[in-house]
């Protein structure tokens, strides 16, 4: 087959811009990224160095950055499943979702029992609007859960894809195994927001207490905000629901773009059509 470059083009042609994505940041590399950059070129063969750099690189939300990281250890060993589970995880933080999906499904052939994989996988598929593929991705989670905390955030991400496949039965029995109080240590990482969109789930809050809730900090928003945004949407609540998706895209286009919260919101926008 001839090169298709070789063939004549056809009708309008994309700009070298929107096909290579060529713009980087001016944010300068954090000392941790340099001294991880140093021991990466002594060794470059070492796959949980790439891993290593492309996390450094992450939490200055270098995502792009952390992908070629990751994307370069792959070269070393293809076969290697976390470099997939951290490159999926930073697509899904700038919004290729497809990308997302395809590099955590490698993750979960590759290492089958990495809980990770597969609540990351789920997210992907439900914020690409890929219910039934989310659903079976949390089906797995539960058979590898392992605390509390892993409950509670499967459980919410779970429930908001039940609800959307219109099994309402289903979703309302999952809310049984969580307890209405929990521990300092299950509210960590998001665990008290996504308790707290529980609480709402089971009726024990209202979505306007929820709210009020969430305070003034932008992650809590965003995060507690997607749920009651999810939540008046799938009871029939559409306005009040896009308009707290156009506060989260307000509130998290200038630092927390790439929480998960941030990007499902991103993508109810782009389906509905809403301008903020």
């Amino acid at each position: 087959m001839a090169n298709i470059l070789s063939e004549p083009f056809l009708g309008e042609l994309a700009d070298r811009e929107s096909e290579i994505h060529s713009k980087r940041t001016a944010a300068q590399p954090s000392e941790l990224v340099l001294e991880v950059t140093k021991e990466v070129e002594a060794d470059p063969g070492n796959v949980e160095l790439w891993i290593k750099l492309g996390r450094a690189y992450r939490r200055q939300q270098m995502h792009r950055e952390a992908i070629d990281c990751y994307s370069n250890g792959i070269t070393v060993d293809p076969f290697y499943g976390l470099l997939y589970r951290h490159r999926g995880h930073a697509y899904l933080n700038t919004a290729r979702w497809p990308e997302a999906i395809a590099d955590f499904t490698t993750a979960t052939r590759l290492i089958p029992d990495n809980w990770d994989s597969w609540y990351h996988l789920g997210a992907s598929c439900f914020i690409n609007g890929e219910y039934e593929r989310a659903r079976q991705a949390y089906v797995r989670c539960y058979e590898l859960n392992e605390n509390l905390q892993m409950t509670i955030a499967i459980t919410d991400w779970y429930w908001m894809t039940l609800k959307r496949l219109g099994r309402d039965g289903e979703a309302a029995k999952l809310l049984e195994c969580i307890p209405d109080a929990i521990t300092k240590e299950d509210e960590k990482g998001g665990g008290k927001e996504y308790h707290k969109r529980l609480m709402m789930y089971k009726g024990r809050i209202t979505p306007e207490a929820a709210w009020a809730d969430a305070g003034s900090e932008d992650i809590q928003i965003i995060t507690t905000g997607y749920g009651i945004a999810n939540y008046y949407y799938v009871n029939g609540q559409e306005e009040k629901g896009n308009e707290i998706v156009r506060r989260i895209l307000q509130e998290g286009e200038t630092r927390y773009w790439s929480a998960f919260g941030y990007q499902a919101s991103l993508a109810e926008a782009k389906r509905r059509g809403l301008s903020w």
